[in-house]
């Protein structure tokens, strides 16, 4: 029972931070909101306008209308795009969802080899300790996360794109697109090559100065002591020990880092022309599109709650005394 009274003891606190967050996003744009609406009515006709008004609760008092603006976001009711269109449709919901898988492939992709790599470079700086390749890491980790990700993309594709001419710069597929489903693949990696390089320049000297930095502190436990005083061999100590202790904060922070993922990088993704949230961000904010921008705050706050949750579930399975906590 203890996991389980962990579980949904996460998921109500989880669900009323939600609520809370909607709350006060609402209570911030509520009026410009709707003005919005009621612009949006007062194009279509008299008979189209009155019913455009009840469906809104335009004609209800102030309590009521918030009501009913809160539910249509909970239910992913974020209305019509004023400037913006996806797949021939001008509802925030499809124009969404026709952006947001391109974010997923390309910043997934990237992160999830920005773990791999960012945990193996991370375990050896810590075996290492105090040797140059530890200081490297050490000194990677700085001058990495202190470049701009839209000034290395320029770089890359000045030098790559521009100058070897071996990559392409921009966009997710060239121009006429293929219709063979594997040379449709290959193109899409191709375009994908630039800014997953940019994403990990930029990330993988951090994550793994967080890892190296949790495996060392985890190095000084008394039980690593112990082992190593039984003639236990340093791989068998750091893999069967060490790693798994550090794995739930590894592994948070890994979570962490693809929640992240999903709301891509704006710049990046501006930079590159990717056509995923980030640029969908920027083309919303650029036009005043106030109902798209909504929608888009909202997914991405969503996708953020709902990864914490994951995460919080993930240390709990691999600490028991998290779990057994809540009971």
């Amino acid at each position: 029972m203890g996991f389980l009274r962990f579980v949904v003891t996460r998921i109500f606190s989880y669900f009323l931070a939600l609520i809370a967050s909607i709350s006060i996003l609402y209570l911030g744009i509520f009026g410009t909101i709707e003005q919005a609406i009621t612009d949006e009515c007062n194009y279509k006709s008299s008979t189209a306008n009155l019913s455009c008004l009840r469906e809104f609760g335009l004609n209800k008092p102030v309590v009521d209308r918030f009501g009913i603006e809160l539910y249509r976001l909970v239910s992913f009711q974020f209305g019509s795009s004023f400037f913006i269109f996806a797949n021939g449709s001008d509802n925030v919901r499809t124009i969404i969802l026709a952006y947001l898988p391109n974010t997923i492939l390309l910043f997934t992709t990237a992160t999830v080899i920005l773990i791999i790599l960012g945990t193996l470079i991370g375990l050896f700086a810590a075996r290492s300790a105090g040797t140059v390749w530890d200081r490297l890491v050490s000194i990677i980790a700085v001058v990495h996360s202190s470049f701009p990700s839209w000034w290395l993309g320029f770089l890359l594709i000045a030098g790559l794109s521009y100058g070897l001419k071996i990559l392409p710069a921009y966009g997710m597929t060239s121009i006429p697109v293929q219709t063979n489903g594997v040379l449709y693949g290959l193109d899409v990696a191709d375009h994908m090559i630039l800014p997953v390089l940019a994403v990990l320049t930029v990330s993988i000297g951090g994550f793994a100065y967080v890892v190296r930095s949790m495996i060392i502190t985890t190095m000084d436990e008394d039980f690593v002591l112990t082992a190593r005083a039984r003639g236990l061999s340093e791989s068998r100590i750091v893999f069967r020990h060490i790693f798994r202790t550090a794995s739930p904060a590894i592994a948070t922070q890994a979570i962490l880092v693809t929640v992240s993922s999903f709301a891509g990088s704006l710049l990046t993704e501006i930079v590159f022309l990717w056509p995923g949230i980030g640029l969908l961000t920027y083309q919303a904010v650029l036009a005043n599109d106030l109902p798209l921008i909504i929608g888009i705050t909202f997914v991405l706050t969503l996708v953020t709650y709902v990864g914490l949750f994951i995460g919080e579930l993930v240390y709990g399975v691999l600490d028991p005394r998290i779990r057994m906590g809540s009971d």
